[in-house]
């Protein structure tokens, strides 16, 4: 079976053709800067590298171009796109509709629909590309995969919040989390490395990118997360604040005079790394920044290192200790410097780094010594594989 995979955001989109079940990567690619006036679409084949400077105005014009590049295209992997099997999307926010992946009708769109509040910077893209699809390609099969699914095991003491119990009745305020795929492949995968079973393991699973975050995983069941009734809870990102005061909000509300609307913005697009370091929302900017020791960039790195260490410290204590930590998502996979600081954190639960193991990029790895008590191990995720695993097993059936 030719899965689709589109793992996206408002202004890209990841895209990787899969043979299931053979988990064959057949071509994959990044849209980048979609409707922002300099779109670039970089196609990879094997080893070879095609890339497309093409002004891209909205989700449809860019996945057209990346179907076209798949189908009709000197180096096209298929003849034209009925071959392609079914389409599998990553959604970020399910609230308490779903807690497990499922095939698109008018029904699930609308559900997608009414979630848009909880994500308002991913529901509505992912949304464009399901319509873009369902446009292209209105014969083939498509699903959702939700980043919440996975955290539905949580209980209620580990997801409620402090506020009348009316408005999670009324609302479903709770805490949900996200990167699903992300967490649940790497805790798995870490486990298969390490010759442990994940029923009987606990783990800790850090996912750090312009979206972070981190879980508790015990006996393969999600018990605590960082993340919370949307993305903004937890650690400083990209343009997004981490946990706040509450108080914070109505006093910029009533000094600033904002809005409700206005705050949203403030903290989703207004705050984070970019509008603490006055520099940059990249992380390798500020890791630069860090090594030639200037204040902001060192400012904003005291901040990720310790916050992430700070719930690496606490989910041991939910887990009642932790067997297994794991670091992934593109910094923590790339930077030797920010696994150095983070590890040297971590020494009072017995764990020493590898100084010469850290030393890599971009590879499964084990960075604790032997005689670390807990083994911290690097593996890079896969979230897109873990979408074409879903979609194959719902399409199949």
């Amino acid at each position: 079976m030719i899965i689709l995979v589109l793992n996206s955001w408002s202004s890209s989109l990841k895209y990787q053709l899969f043979k299931m079940p053979e988990n064959q990567v057949i071509a994959k690619g990044l849209v980048d800067k979609i409707a922002l006036g300099n779109s670039i679409l970089t196609h990879k084949i094997w080893d070879e590298k095609i890339v497309v400077n093409e002004e891209f105005k909205n989700h449809r014009e860019a996945l057209d171009a990346v179907l076209k590049i798949i189908t009709t295209w000197d180096k096209a992997v298929l003849k034209d796109l009925s071959e392609i099997d079914a389409i599998g999307h990553r959604v970020v926010h399910g609230w308490e509709f779903f807690s497990s992946s499922t095939i698109i009708n008018d029904n699930i769109i609308a559900c997608i629909e009414k979630c848009k509040k909880l994500a308002p910077l991913h529901n509505p893209a992912n949304k464009e590309w399901i319509m873009a699809c369902l446009e292209l390609m209105p014969n083939t099969p498509q699903v959702a995969v939700f980043d919440t699914a996975y955290h539905q095991t949580m209980s209620k003491d580990a997801y409620l919040y402090a506020i009348p119990y009316e408005y999670y009745e009324k609302y479903k305020i709770r805490k949900y989390w996200f990167h699903w795929t992300s967490h649940k492949y790497v805790s798995e995968r870490a486990c298969e490395i390490l010759g442990k079973k994940i029923e009987d393991t606990k783990v800790i699973t850090c996912h750090v990118w312009n979206g972070c975050s981190v879980a508790a995983i015990k006996w393969w069941k999600v018990i605590d997360t960082s993340m919370g009734f949307t993305p903004l809870e937890w650690l400083m990102m990209g343009t997004r604040s981490w946990d706040l005061d509450p108080a914070v909000i109505t006093f910029l509300e009533k000094n600033e005079n904002l809005s409700p609307a206005e705050m949203d913005d403030v903290l989703n697009k207004k705050s984070g790394v970019l509008w603490v370091s006055q520099i940059s929302n990249d992380l390798r900017d500020i890791e630069d920044g860090f090594l030639a020791w200037k204040e902001r960039e060192t400012i904003v790195m005291n901040m990720y290192i310790t916050k992430i260490a700070k719930y690496i410290w606490s989910y041991t204590a939910v887990l009642d200790w932790v067997n297994i930590i794991v670091l992934t998502a593109w910094i923590l996979e790339n930077s030797a410097v920010m696994r150095k600081l983070l590890v040297d954190k971590l020494g009072w639960l017995g764990i020493t780094l590898d100084e010469v193991k850290n030393n890599f990029r971009w590879e499964e790895r084990i960075i604790s010594t032997p005689d670390s008590k807990t083994t911290v191990i690097v593996i890079p995720t896969n979230e897109e594989y873990m979408i074409a695993k879903d979609t194959y097993e719902l399409v199949s059936k």
